[in-house]
This record gives C-alpha cells, structure tokens and sequence, in this order.
C-alpha cells in the first residue's frame, strides 16, 4: 500500500459566496477564478494529477430556462431561518446564458475540466445547499441532490462523490447520500475547530485556531487511512488542509503555510496514509501566478514523494481514474 495524496476543489462560481457577496464586491474573484481553471487544469496534466472538482448543480446548466427547470419543486426547496442564505433568493438576477452572465454559469469550464485526464467532476448539492443551517430537513435536502444528479446526467455525468458546501452534514445526510448513489464524500478535519458547525457557530476563536494550523501544522499532519464503505454506507475521505490563497496581509507567511503542507504531505507519504489538500478556484481568483506558482511548488514535492515513497495521486472517487 502506497501513500496517497487527494486534491478536490469546491467549484462553485458566485453561487458558493452569494450569501455574504456580491458581483460587485466578489466577482473579480470569481472571473479571476475562472481564469485561473484552465491553468490549473495545465498543471495538473503536466504532473499527472488526479482531482475531484465537486461542482454546484446549478453552474452547468446551459441557459436560464434550463436553470429554472432544474430547480426542485417549490414546495421541497429550502426554507432557511435566514433567507440570506437561499440561493432561490438571488435567481432574478441571474442572466440568461454563461456569454452574458459568467459569474453563474460554467458549463464550458465543467467540459474543460472533463477533457483533462484524471479529472472527477463530483457534486457540491445543485444549489450550494447548506445542511445543518437552521430551517432545513432532510426532505428539502434530497430533493436539492435529487436535482444535482439529474443535472449531471443530462451532461453523462455519474456523481460518486460529494464535498458538503461549508462542510456541513450529518450522519442523516450521509445516509441519503448512500441512498441516491453516492460513495464518498471530504469528511472534516478531526480537531475541535473543524467540526461541522452552521455559520453562527464559526467563532472568531475556531477561525483563529484554522489559521494558526494553517501555518504551523498545530494539529498535526491529519493524514488518515482510506476505506471503502461498507454496507451501503458512504466512504469518507477526510480533508487534511485547506490551500489557502497568497494574497492580503497573510502574504508574507505563505512560504509557512505551504511548508506546512509539504511537511505533512512527507509524513502521508513514509506513513503510507493519505493527504487530502482542497480549495475553490475562486481562492486563485486575485494574485493568480503567485498562487499558482505555491500549486507547483506542492506538486513537484508530490513528484518527490512519488520517486522516493511511492505516493500515488488519486481522485475521492473509489475508482481510479
């Protein structure tokens, strides 16, 4: 058995910030994420990377009617306490088709990544739904997966595997999963801070205690070991870190954060256990060459690895790609 080392991005365009942002204020993010997909996408064939893009429903549909019939019924759609959250809240302004409105429709990226090989397109819920937020139930929850997965196989997409949006879920949830077909899915990080929580409970004290192990590693290399599920029940294939993007005041100590990953990819690696690194492209949105200049560096340290160690590099998928 050989060390692994697991990429996934949340692909989510402005569908996965609309709650907090808008085009305005984010949406050079989110075309500078779009940018920067394709040079992503270089990288990872250039050194043979596979990778699970876990994409919301919603950006592949291909003009605003098929958007609007996609949608669950209106009944079984979610009933958020707070109506901030609900993407069904912003669809007014959506545009008509991705020529006109890119910060929510992305189907030629979906295509692109599809043509890469290696490359897994998973699920992030059709319209970026956020379980453990108050107001939700299962039912509202299996009908937005419901919609996902019929999405997707309109384009012969099957989903396997699903990254929870803010990483929310419960066992509930992960049983519905396994009922609809999915096999796996990025379960959190073990530590206190990175416990599945609604948004009201992400304290400044846990996001503090996030960015202090981003950059020493505080809780460990949080490698884990992959198994297959069983009885019908979902395969998790836990995060280890999240790659944080080199811009603002943190700039400066990137150099410490990526150490950080490569001391703990090294340690999967001599362990035989896997490293599970993720982010959203929309993170390599502003400063996209330094960020993507951090990606190759963490990519050749791969390269090392797999010389000296034998890590592989895989997808969540349980089938390798």
């Amino acid at each position: 058995m050989s060390g692994e080392f697991v990429i996934s991005l949340d692909f989510e365009l402005l569908w996965g910030v609309r709650d907090h942002a808008t085009r305005d204020s984010y949406g050079a993010n989110v075309l500078g994420g779009r940018e920067a997909i394709p040079r992503i996408l270089d990288l990872f064939e250039r050194h043979d990377i596979k990778a699970t893009w876990a994409t919301v429903g919603l950006l592949m549909a291909e003009s605003r009617d098929e958007l609007l019939a996609s949608l669950p019924p209106e009944e079984l759609r979610p009933r958020y306490t707070d109506p901030r959250l609900s993407n069904y809240s912003y669809l007014d302004e959506v545009g008509e088709d991705e020529r006109r409105d890119p910060h929510y429709y992305g189907m030629s990226l979906v295509r692109r990544i599809m043509e890469c090989p290696g490359q897994e397109i998973g699920t992030h819920t059709h319209a970026n739904y956020y379980p453990l937020e108050s107001g939700q139930d299962i039912t509202s929850f299996e009908a937005d997966l419901v919609a996902a997965i019929a999405m997707a196989k309109q384009r012969s997409i099957v989903l396997k595997s699903i990254v929870f949006p803010r990483n929310q879920y419960a066992a509930m949830h992960l049983k519905s999963c396994a009922k609809l077909g999915l096999q796996t899915y990025r379960g959190n990080e073990t530590a206190w801070p990175y416990r599945a929580t609604p948004v009201a409970r992400q304290t400044l004290n846990r996001r503090a205690l996030r960015l202090s192990d981003a950059h020493s590693g505080m809780f460990g290399p949080k490698t884990f070991l992959r198994e297959a599920g069983q009885g019908g029940d979902m395969a998790d294939v836990p995060a280890s870190q999240f790659l944080r993007p080199k811009v603002g005041a943190l700039r400066a100590i990137h150099p410490l954060h990526v150490r950080t990953i490569k001391r703990a990819m090294t340690d999967a690696a001599r362990t035989r256990k896997g490293y599970h690194l993720w982010w959203h492209p929309h993170n390599f949105g502003l400063k996209t060459a330094d960020n993507l200049a951090a990606l190759s560096g963490i990519l050749t340290h791969f390269h090392k690895l797999e010389n000296e160690h034998g890590m592989v590099s895989r997808s969540m998928s349980p089938v390798t790609l």
